[in-house]
């Protein structure tokens, strides 16, 4: 960017704005201090007063930490280009001066938004937009965009022409190093994005988005749109983003707190199902069965097998009788409960209830029966109290309610509930269903095939001291536990459901998984992010409609395309989408807007030592690149044998991806960026081979600048064909 004249007086306003933010913060401290400082005695008002007075405080401060990232990065000039000019300067949060003028304008408001969207066709009364080059937090170079009446851009991107706002600013940020935590795009938005994140809050609403589009940075911001502007409706029901796995959770766990929102939870599928970490791995038909939607239905089939009345009868001792509760009295009572409304676990209490009274019923027949017998108008009971008979058989209220009390305290009472309709964990479910086949047959007559069933059987190790579970597992137990409900004897207590949900790589949910996210959500509004071409689930590439389908009011979402690859070089996306048109020639890849002079580049092994060859690769990459980071992407499998020998090698590796120098498979490396990245097996990144292009697309668009082929012809011919032919 060229020197501006400016360039001196925004330094001294951004230095204004800032030491004012940093008042905004102090006098929160001091508020703070002195709500804590006072007595802690006084009336119950008093002190709810001051405990609300502390949390405001400390939910002030968080709002306004920002971390090391600049306040103000950009602004805007509205009106006449010969008349008066109203400017405004754009950043993370709103700060205004001692007479509460504002220094800087929140980068959602309303009044923001052409910074975003203003084009020179629709300029949106803007003379002017500027953009800030910041070094750390110094202002080091303007970029002044002239609109209206000057000659400007002409508009964003339109079909394979793509025009951007700010184009400076932006590759700055592009070939900015990585650091192994996503940053936030909040100045380099383009306008495509901002229509996303300002799309209203109701319905759901889908991005899909090659590699290196922004997506998943144009869903968190989103998510800080919508609680600014849905502040008091989203602050109470709150936003969830659910991630694909724990690493990329930690790599985008700190764009949503640089914006000032600190309130938005994010957790992984699993973590979202609500069992604990998974351990166990499962095949590709397991995983593509148990995400099928039909196990919904076998799951429900499985918790109503469990609801079924004694085929004998069974005697009940009271007191000095045996009551016989026969097996159509259990049928009924089973009848009547399967016809009320509630989860398996409540509705045992109806149950209970129902044969309870049945059973003080029959004992008082053969009591007063017993009574005549004797010719007397009394009984002892057990405690050595009188019951006096009256007249129909019929106690009194009170006394009848303690007699069903004491049946439902006997030992034989209460196994035989059990035997009918028995208190059920989710895990405890489907430790006996998966380890039973007659109850596996049993759940999927009419709804599984008999190979399916025998898919499911697994036989129950009497050594464990616990089952452990795989990722389509804890889907099917949140399953199970929508129906089965809480073990507790208190009130069902329902799950908290949230007021918008965000979901990242949505391309590979399984119905089941679909279906669970959507019973997490309120309304049914949601952003589901994606790309159809990088899709690695056994499920493989579908439509958005049916991925879309088990959810809630999936019959009317929106789909948003973005077209622009922002990350990956154009000599990369040439080569990667040569090679997943080869089986899906249909498919679009976006279109980058950058190239960086490095060729995609081949290393064949032929007489040198594998070993050897890889450590020198990958530590040129490193000083390449550095201080950016370097991804070594292998097939999941052989990861613990890089690793060994990258570290033999004296190179500090890690297995996780957000790392400076990682050894991860290609499923780990999904959404993630790296400045240089070394595939090795590319053959082998993931089965089945139905899906091992796509991994391999997914593994080659993470780089925003080298790529790197490490092979002993274990690399897909069309790729050979396209660099060799180069």
């Amino acid at each position: 960017m060229p020197q501006n004249p400016d360039l001196a007086a925004e330094r001294r306003y951004l230095a204004k704005a800032d030491e004012r933010l940093e008042t905004m913060r102090r006098s929160a401290r001091e508020t703070m201090e002195i709500a804590l400082s006072t007595p802690r005695g006084g009336t119950p008002q008093a002190r709810a007063e001051r405990d609300v007075i502390v949390r405001q405080c400390l939910a002030r401060l968080e709002q306004l930490e920002i971390g090391d990232q600049a306040l103000t990065f950009g602004g805007i000039d509205y009106g006449e280009p010969l008349g008066s000019v109203c400017t405004y300067h754009i950043g993370r949060l709103a700060v205004a001066d001692e007479n509460m003028e504002p220094l800087v304008v929140d980068w959602r408001a309303p009044v923001a938004e052409p910074f975003y969207r203003a084009t020179g066709k629709e300029p949106m009364g803007l003379t002017r937009r500027r953009h800030f080059a910041l070094g750390h937090k110094t202002l080091e170079a303007i970029e002044d965009e002239y609109l209206g009446v000057f000659e400007g851009p002409k508009g964003h991107d339109s079909g394979d022409e793509v025009i951007l706002a700010g184009p400076g600013a932006l590759f700055a940020a592009m070939t900015r190093p990585r650091s192994g935590r996503m940053a936030d795009i909040v100045s380099t938005i383009q306008g495509q994005q901002d229509e996303i994140i300002r799309a209203p809050l109701a319905g759901i609403h889908v991005v899909q988005g090659g590699p290196g589009t922004g997506k998943t940075a144009v869903a968190l911001h989103r998510a800080a749109y919508l609680l600014y502007t849905h502040r008091m409706r989203l602050e109470r029901q709150g936003v969830l983003v659910v991630a694909p796995n724990r690493t990329f959770a930690r790599y985008i766990d700190q764009v949503l707190p640089s914006l000032g929102e600190t309130g938005v939870q994010i957790m992984t599928l699993t973590g979202l199902a609500g069992f604990g970490e998974v351990e166990l791995s499962e095949s590709v038909g397991e995983a593509r069965l148990k995400g099928d939607l039909r196990m919904a239905a076998f799951v429900a089939k499985a918790v109503r097998d469990r609801e079924r009345p004694t085929r004998r009868s069974v005697d009940i001792p009271m007191g000095a009788f045996l009551v016989t509760v026969l097996p159509q009295e259990t049928a009924d009572a089973v009848s009547a409960a399967k016809r009320r409304s509630g989860p398996h676990n409540t509705r045992r209490r109806f149950l209970e209830s129902a044969l309870a009274q049945k059973v003080v019923e029959k004992y008082l027949v053969k009591k007063d029966q017993g009574s005549r017998d004797a010719n007397t108008s009394s009984l002892p009971t057990g405690d050595g109290q009188v019951v006096t008979k009256i007249e129909g058989f019929d106690p009194a209220r009170a006394e009848k309610r303690e007699l069903m009390a004491r049946v439902r305290q006997s030992l034989e009472f209460q196994s035989l509930v059990e035997r009918i309709w028995p208190i059920l964990t989710p895990q405890a479910l489907l430790d006996d269903l998966f380890s039973h086949f007659p109850l596996i047959r049993l759940a999927g007559k009419g709804i599984l095939t008999e190979d399916e069933m025998r898919l499911l059987f697994r036989r129950r190790d009497s050594n464990e001291g616990r089952t452990a579970w795989s990722k389509s597992d804890a889907i099917l137990l949140n399953e199970a536990k929508l129906h089965l409900g809480s073990c507790s004897s208190k009130a069902h207590e329902e799950e908290r459901r949230y007021g918008h949900i965000i979901v990242d790589e949505a391309q590979d949910l399984s119905p089941m998984a679909a279906r669970m996210v959507g019973r997490y959500s309120l309304s049914s509004s949601m952003t589901l992010v994606g790309d159809i071409a990088q899709a690695t689930s056994p499920f493989g590439i579908r439509p958005w409609t049916e991925i879309v389908s088990p959810m809630p009011k999936s019959d009317s979402f929106e789909i948003f395309e973005l077209r622009v690859n922002y990350r990956t070089p154009q000599e990369v996306m040439d080569v990667a989408g040569a090679l997943v048109r080869v089986a899906f020639p249909d498919l679009r890849t976006p279109i980058s807007i950058r190239r960086t002079g490095n060729p995609v580049t081949l290393f064949r092994v032929i007489n040198e030592d594998f070993t050897k060859l890889l450590a020198k690769v990958v530590e040129a990459e490193v000083e390449m690149v550095f201080p950016g980071t370097v991804a070594v992407i292998v097939p999941e499998q052989e990861k613990a044998d890089y690793l060994e020998d990258l570290s033999k090698a004296g190179l500090d590796a890690s297995p996780l991806a957000d790392a400076k120098l990682a050894v991860i498979s290609a499923q780990e490396a999904k959404g993630m960026e790296f400045d240089s990245v070394v595939i090795s097996g590319a053959d082998h990144l993931l089965y089945p081979r139905s899906t091992n292009l796509q991994a391999l697309f997914v593994a080659m668009t993470r780089t925003t600048n080298r790529l790197l082929f490490l092979h002993n012809k274990d690399v897909p011919d069309v790729i050979v064909d396209l660099l060799t032919q180069k």
